[in-house]
């Protein structure tokens, strides 16, 4: 208890504090309207980025021998560089691992610094978040996190598709008769996060400390049996529910989070599941973040800082997430070093990143603070499909003991996931859905000549993209503003037996097609081993006088190893992760096909040919490139 008492400290320390607290506003407004146009810092990023890395592509291109491009060909390039995008599907580890992979491969060709983005959202924006405390290394990727140890404690692994548990989360409830299940399943104590929060809260305050055993008590009741007791009222903590996870070590596990997030509530902020699901994934950090004082979470100042980003030498990280304000579907939100907000037609508002979680109404500041986004908070917005994974596991238990139940209850208890606060309708308008990620204030509240679900209410609900079956984070790059010329997209999505079949990339065309942008995807795919290039032929955009990018699609395929892990197996040994991060190396190189690499060659730079104001044809070799490759 003594190491408890001064972790306590340590969190009362204001030098370690990363709640979000309030500055000086600025004089500039902080939403900006994106008509048609990037924010300032965003251009002005490309715009250096161009000319820090555009060597990096020719080099790319002197190195394929089979290409054999001459002296003018990469003049051309050089003027006319190619832009280069990256969308990282979700999947967890699994799409982690070979997301890791992937952009190593990148990596040692070239490509990866040489591209202007990289959108990730679920398992892929932990590759993101990764990449933000790596300074961009790509080689340093993994090297600090511990993928020994259960990313949630307590919640035992099991396979199952997304697909199956954004679906079947709540509807196998609702399909069955709820009030019989009321009568059979003995209530929890702790229903509700609130009620979760409160009385972990009343716990860890209890504290004197006790001169004779030098320990912390009260009332003869150390901490963790009053937790304890608040848990298993009826001591009912029985070998049944022992197998979930030792009492203490998940207990503590969780004891610990409540910690960490305690100075943003008591800051005045809403907390939610989302807060506790973030501040798991910077503890798979092996780095004690804790005992520097002068570490921030905040995602904004932690890119800022970067000396690679400083040089504009690496992608900018965009991480994605999808709105669920009025039971809203497939309305994308991003939040990049710079802004965060959308490009959908219903919004097209953004705020300055650091002054996230400012009180702003009709887009006039009120209140600002710093360090509302916090790294850990927004990759665990981007991926909270792992809180449909606690309603899942609450039914698969259903038909179990009622001991089995009541230790499921209690880990679901503690994320503020228990069935009244899940499966019930609340009559109070006022309440808040704490199983989302909650963002309050709205920055766009009662925006003016804005009045949609999106402006009305002076809170924001984001949620993985994977609940509305957008689990490729690929419309975020395909905006007119962005002006890429190619995208690569890593699918590691579990559409049959944890692979992909290109039904979600199908999805986000269909998608496309509201907004009149059109792709084809192929009919008939022989196999997902080797990549599809899609929309080689030089089609304009609506209204616009510029091309839509080529997309180079990759699946997780099996290669020389099967990749096929469940989304939410949370543990992978060094021989695991090794053969994960082989296959996302084989997928991007087709399994270092030389060929493809060359052809690869032809097909970054088709744009620049397409763009030269007289047709000019391409060499005999890349046309027998875009007939191997190219669907469109």
């Amino acid at each position: 208890m003594q190491r408890f008492f001064i972790v306590i400290l340590v969190l009362l320390t204001p030098g370690l504090a990363t709640a979000p607290f309030q500055v000086q506003c600025p004089s500039s407004p902080l939403v900006r309207e994106a008509k048609h146009e990037l924010c300032l810092e965003e251009s002005s990023y490309l715009k250096k980025k161009e000319i820090k890395t555009k060597n990096k592509l020719i080099d790319f291109l002197k190195s394929l021998d089979e290409a054999r491009f001459n002296s003018k060909f990469y003049k051309r390039v050089s003027k006319d560089p190619p832009r280069l995008g990256i969308a990282i599907s979700g999947g967890g580890y699994r799409s982690m691992l070979l997301g890791t992979g992937f952009i190593t491969q990148m990596n040692d060709y070239g490509l990866f610094e040489y591209s202007d983005y990289i959108a990730g959202l679920s398992g892929g924006s932990w590759i993101l978040m990764d990449l933000v405390v790596q300074n961009f290394n790509v080689n340093s990727l993994l090297t600090e996190w511990d993928l020994d140890e259960d990313l949630l404690l307590g919640i035992p692994e099991f396979d199952i598709s997304e697909e199956e548990i954004v679906t079947n989360a709540k509807k196998e409830y609702i399909d069955n008769d709820i009030s019989k299940k009321k009568r059979e399943v003995r209530k929890t104590q702790i229903s509700s996060f609130p009620e979760f929060y409160d009385q972990v809260e009343l716990a860890v305050n209890s504290f004197e400390e006790s001169p004779e055993e030098c320990s912390l008590v009260k009332r003869n009741m150390n901490p963790l049996t009053r937790l304890k007791r608040i848990f298993f009222p009826n001591n009912t903590f029985t070998e049944t529910d022992a197998k979930i996870g030792t009492f203490k070590t998940v207990l503590d596990f969780y004891k610990n989070l409540h910690l960490k997030i305690k100075p943003k509530k008591m800051e005045g902020f809403q907390i939610s599941f989302t807060d506790y699901w973030g501040k798991a994934i910077i503890q798979r950090l092996r780095k004690n973040f804790d005992e520097d004082p002068n570490h921030t979470f905040s995602f904004s100042k932690l890119v800022q800082s970067s000396a690679k980003f400083k040089e504009c030498s690496v992608p900018l990280p965009i991480f994605v997430a999808n709105c669920k304000n009025g039971l809203l579907s497939n309305v994308i939100f991003e939040f990049t070093p710079f802004e965060f907000g959308s490009w959908e037609n219903i919004l097209r508002l953004f705020v300055r990143l650091p002054y996230l979680g400012s009180k702003i109404v009709s887009g006039e500041a009120l209140k600002c603070v710093n360090n509302f986004d916090d790294l850990g908070f927004i990759t665990a917005t981007s991926s909270s499909i792992f809180n449909n994974v606690l309603i899942f596991i609450w039914n698969l238990a259903s038909q179990s003991s009622r001991d089995a139940m009541k230790a499921l209850n209690m880990v679901m208890g503690i994320f503020g996931l228990g069935k009244e606060e899940m499966f019930s309708i609340s009559k109070d308008s006022s309440r808040l859905e704490t199983d989302y990620a909650v963002y309050q204030p709205n920055p766009f509240y009662l925006y003016p000549k804005v009045d949609n679900v999106l402006t009305n209410k002076d809170h924001l609900y984001l949620v993985d993209g994977g609940e509305d079956g957008e689990n490729i984070p690929l419309r975020t790059l395909i905006i007119p503003e962005r002006e890429l010329d190619v995208i690569f997209v890593l699918d590691s999505s579990s559409d049959i037996d944890n692979y992909p079949n290109g039904s979600k990339l199908k999805k986000i065309f269909e998608k496309l097609d509201e907004e009149n942008i059109h792709y084809q995807f192929p009919k008939n795919i022989k196999s997902l081993t080797r990549p599809v290039v899609i929309g080689c032929n030089a089609t304009k955009r609506p209204g616009r006088d510029s091309f839509l990018p080529i997309i180079i699609y990759h699946a997780n395929a099996y290669h020389q190893y099967v990749s096929n892990t469940s989304t939410f197996k949370i543990t992978y040994n060094q021989s695991e992760v090794n053969n994960m991060l082989l296959t996302g190396r084989e997928v991007f190189s087709s399994d270092y096909d030389l060929h493809y690499k060359n052809c690869l060659g032809c097909i970054l730079t088709k744009r620049t040919m397409d763009r030269l104001p007289k047709k000019k044809k391409f060499s005999p070799f890349c046309l027998q490139c875009f007939k191997d490759y190219c669907y469109s």
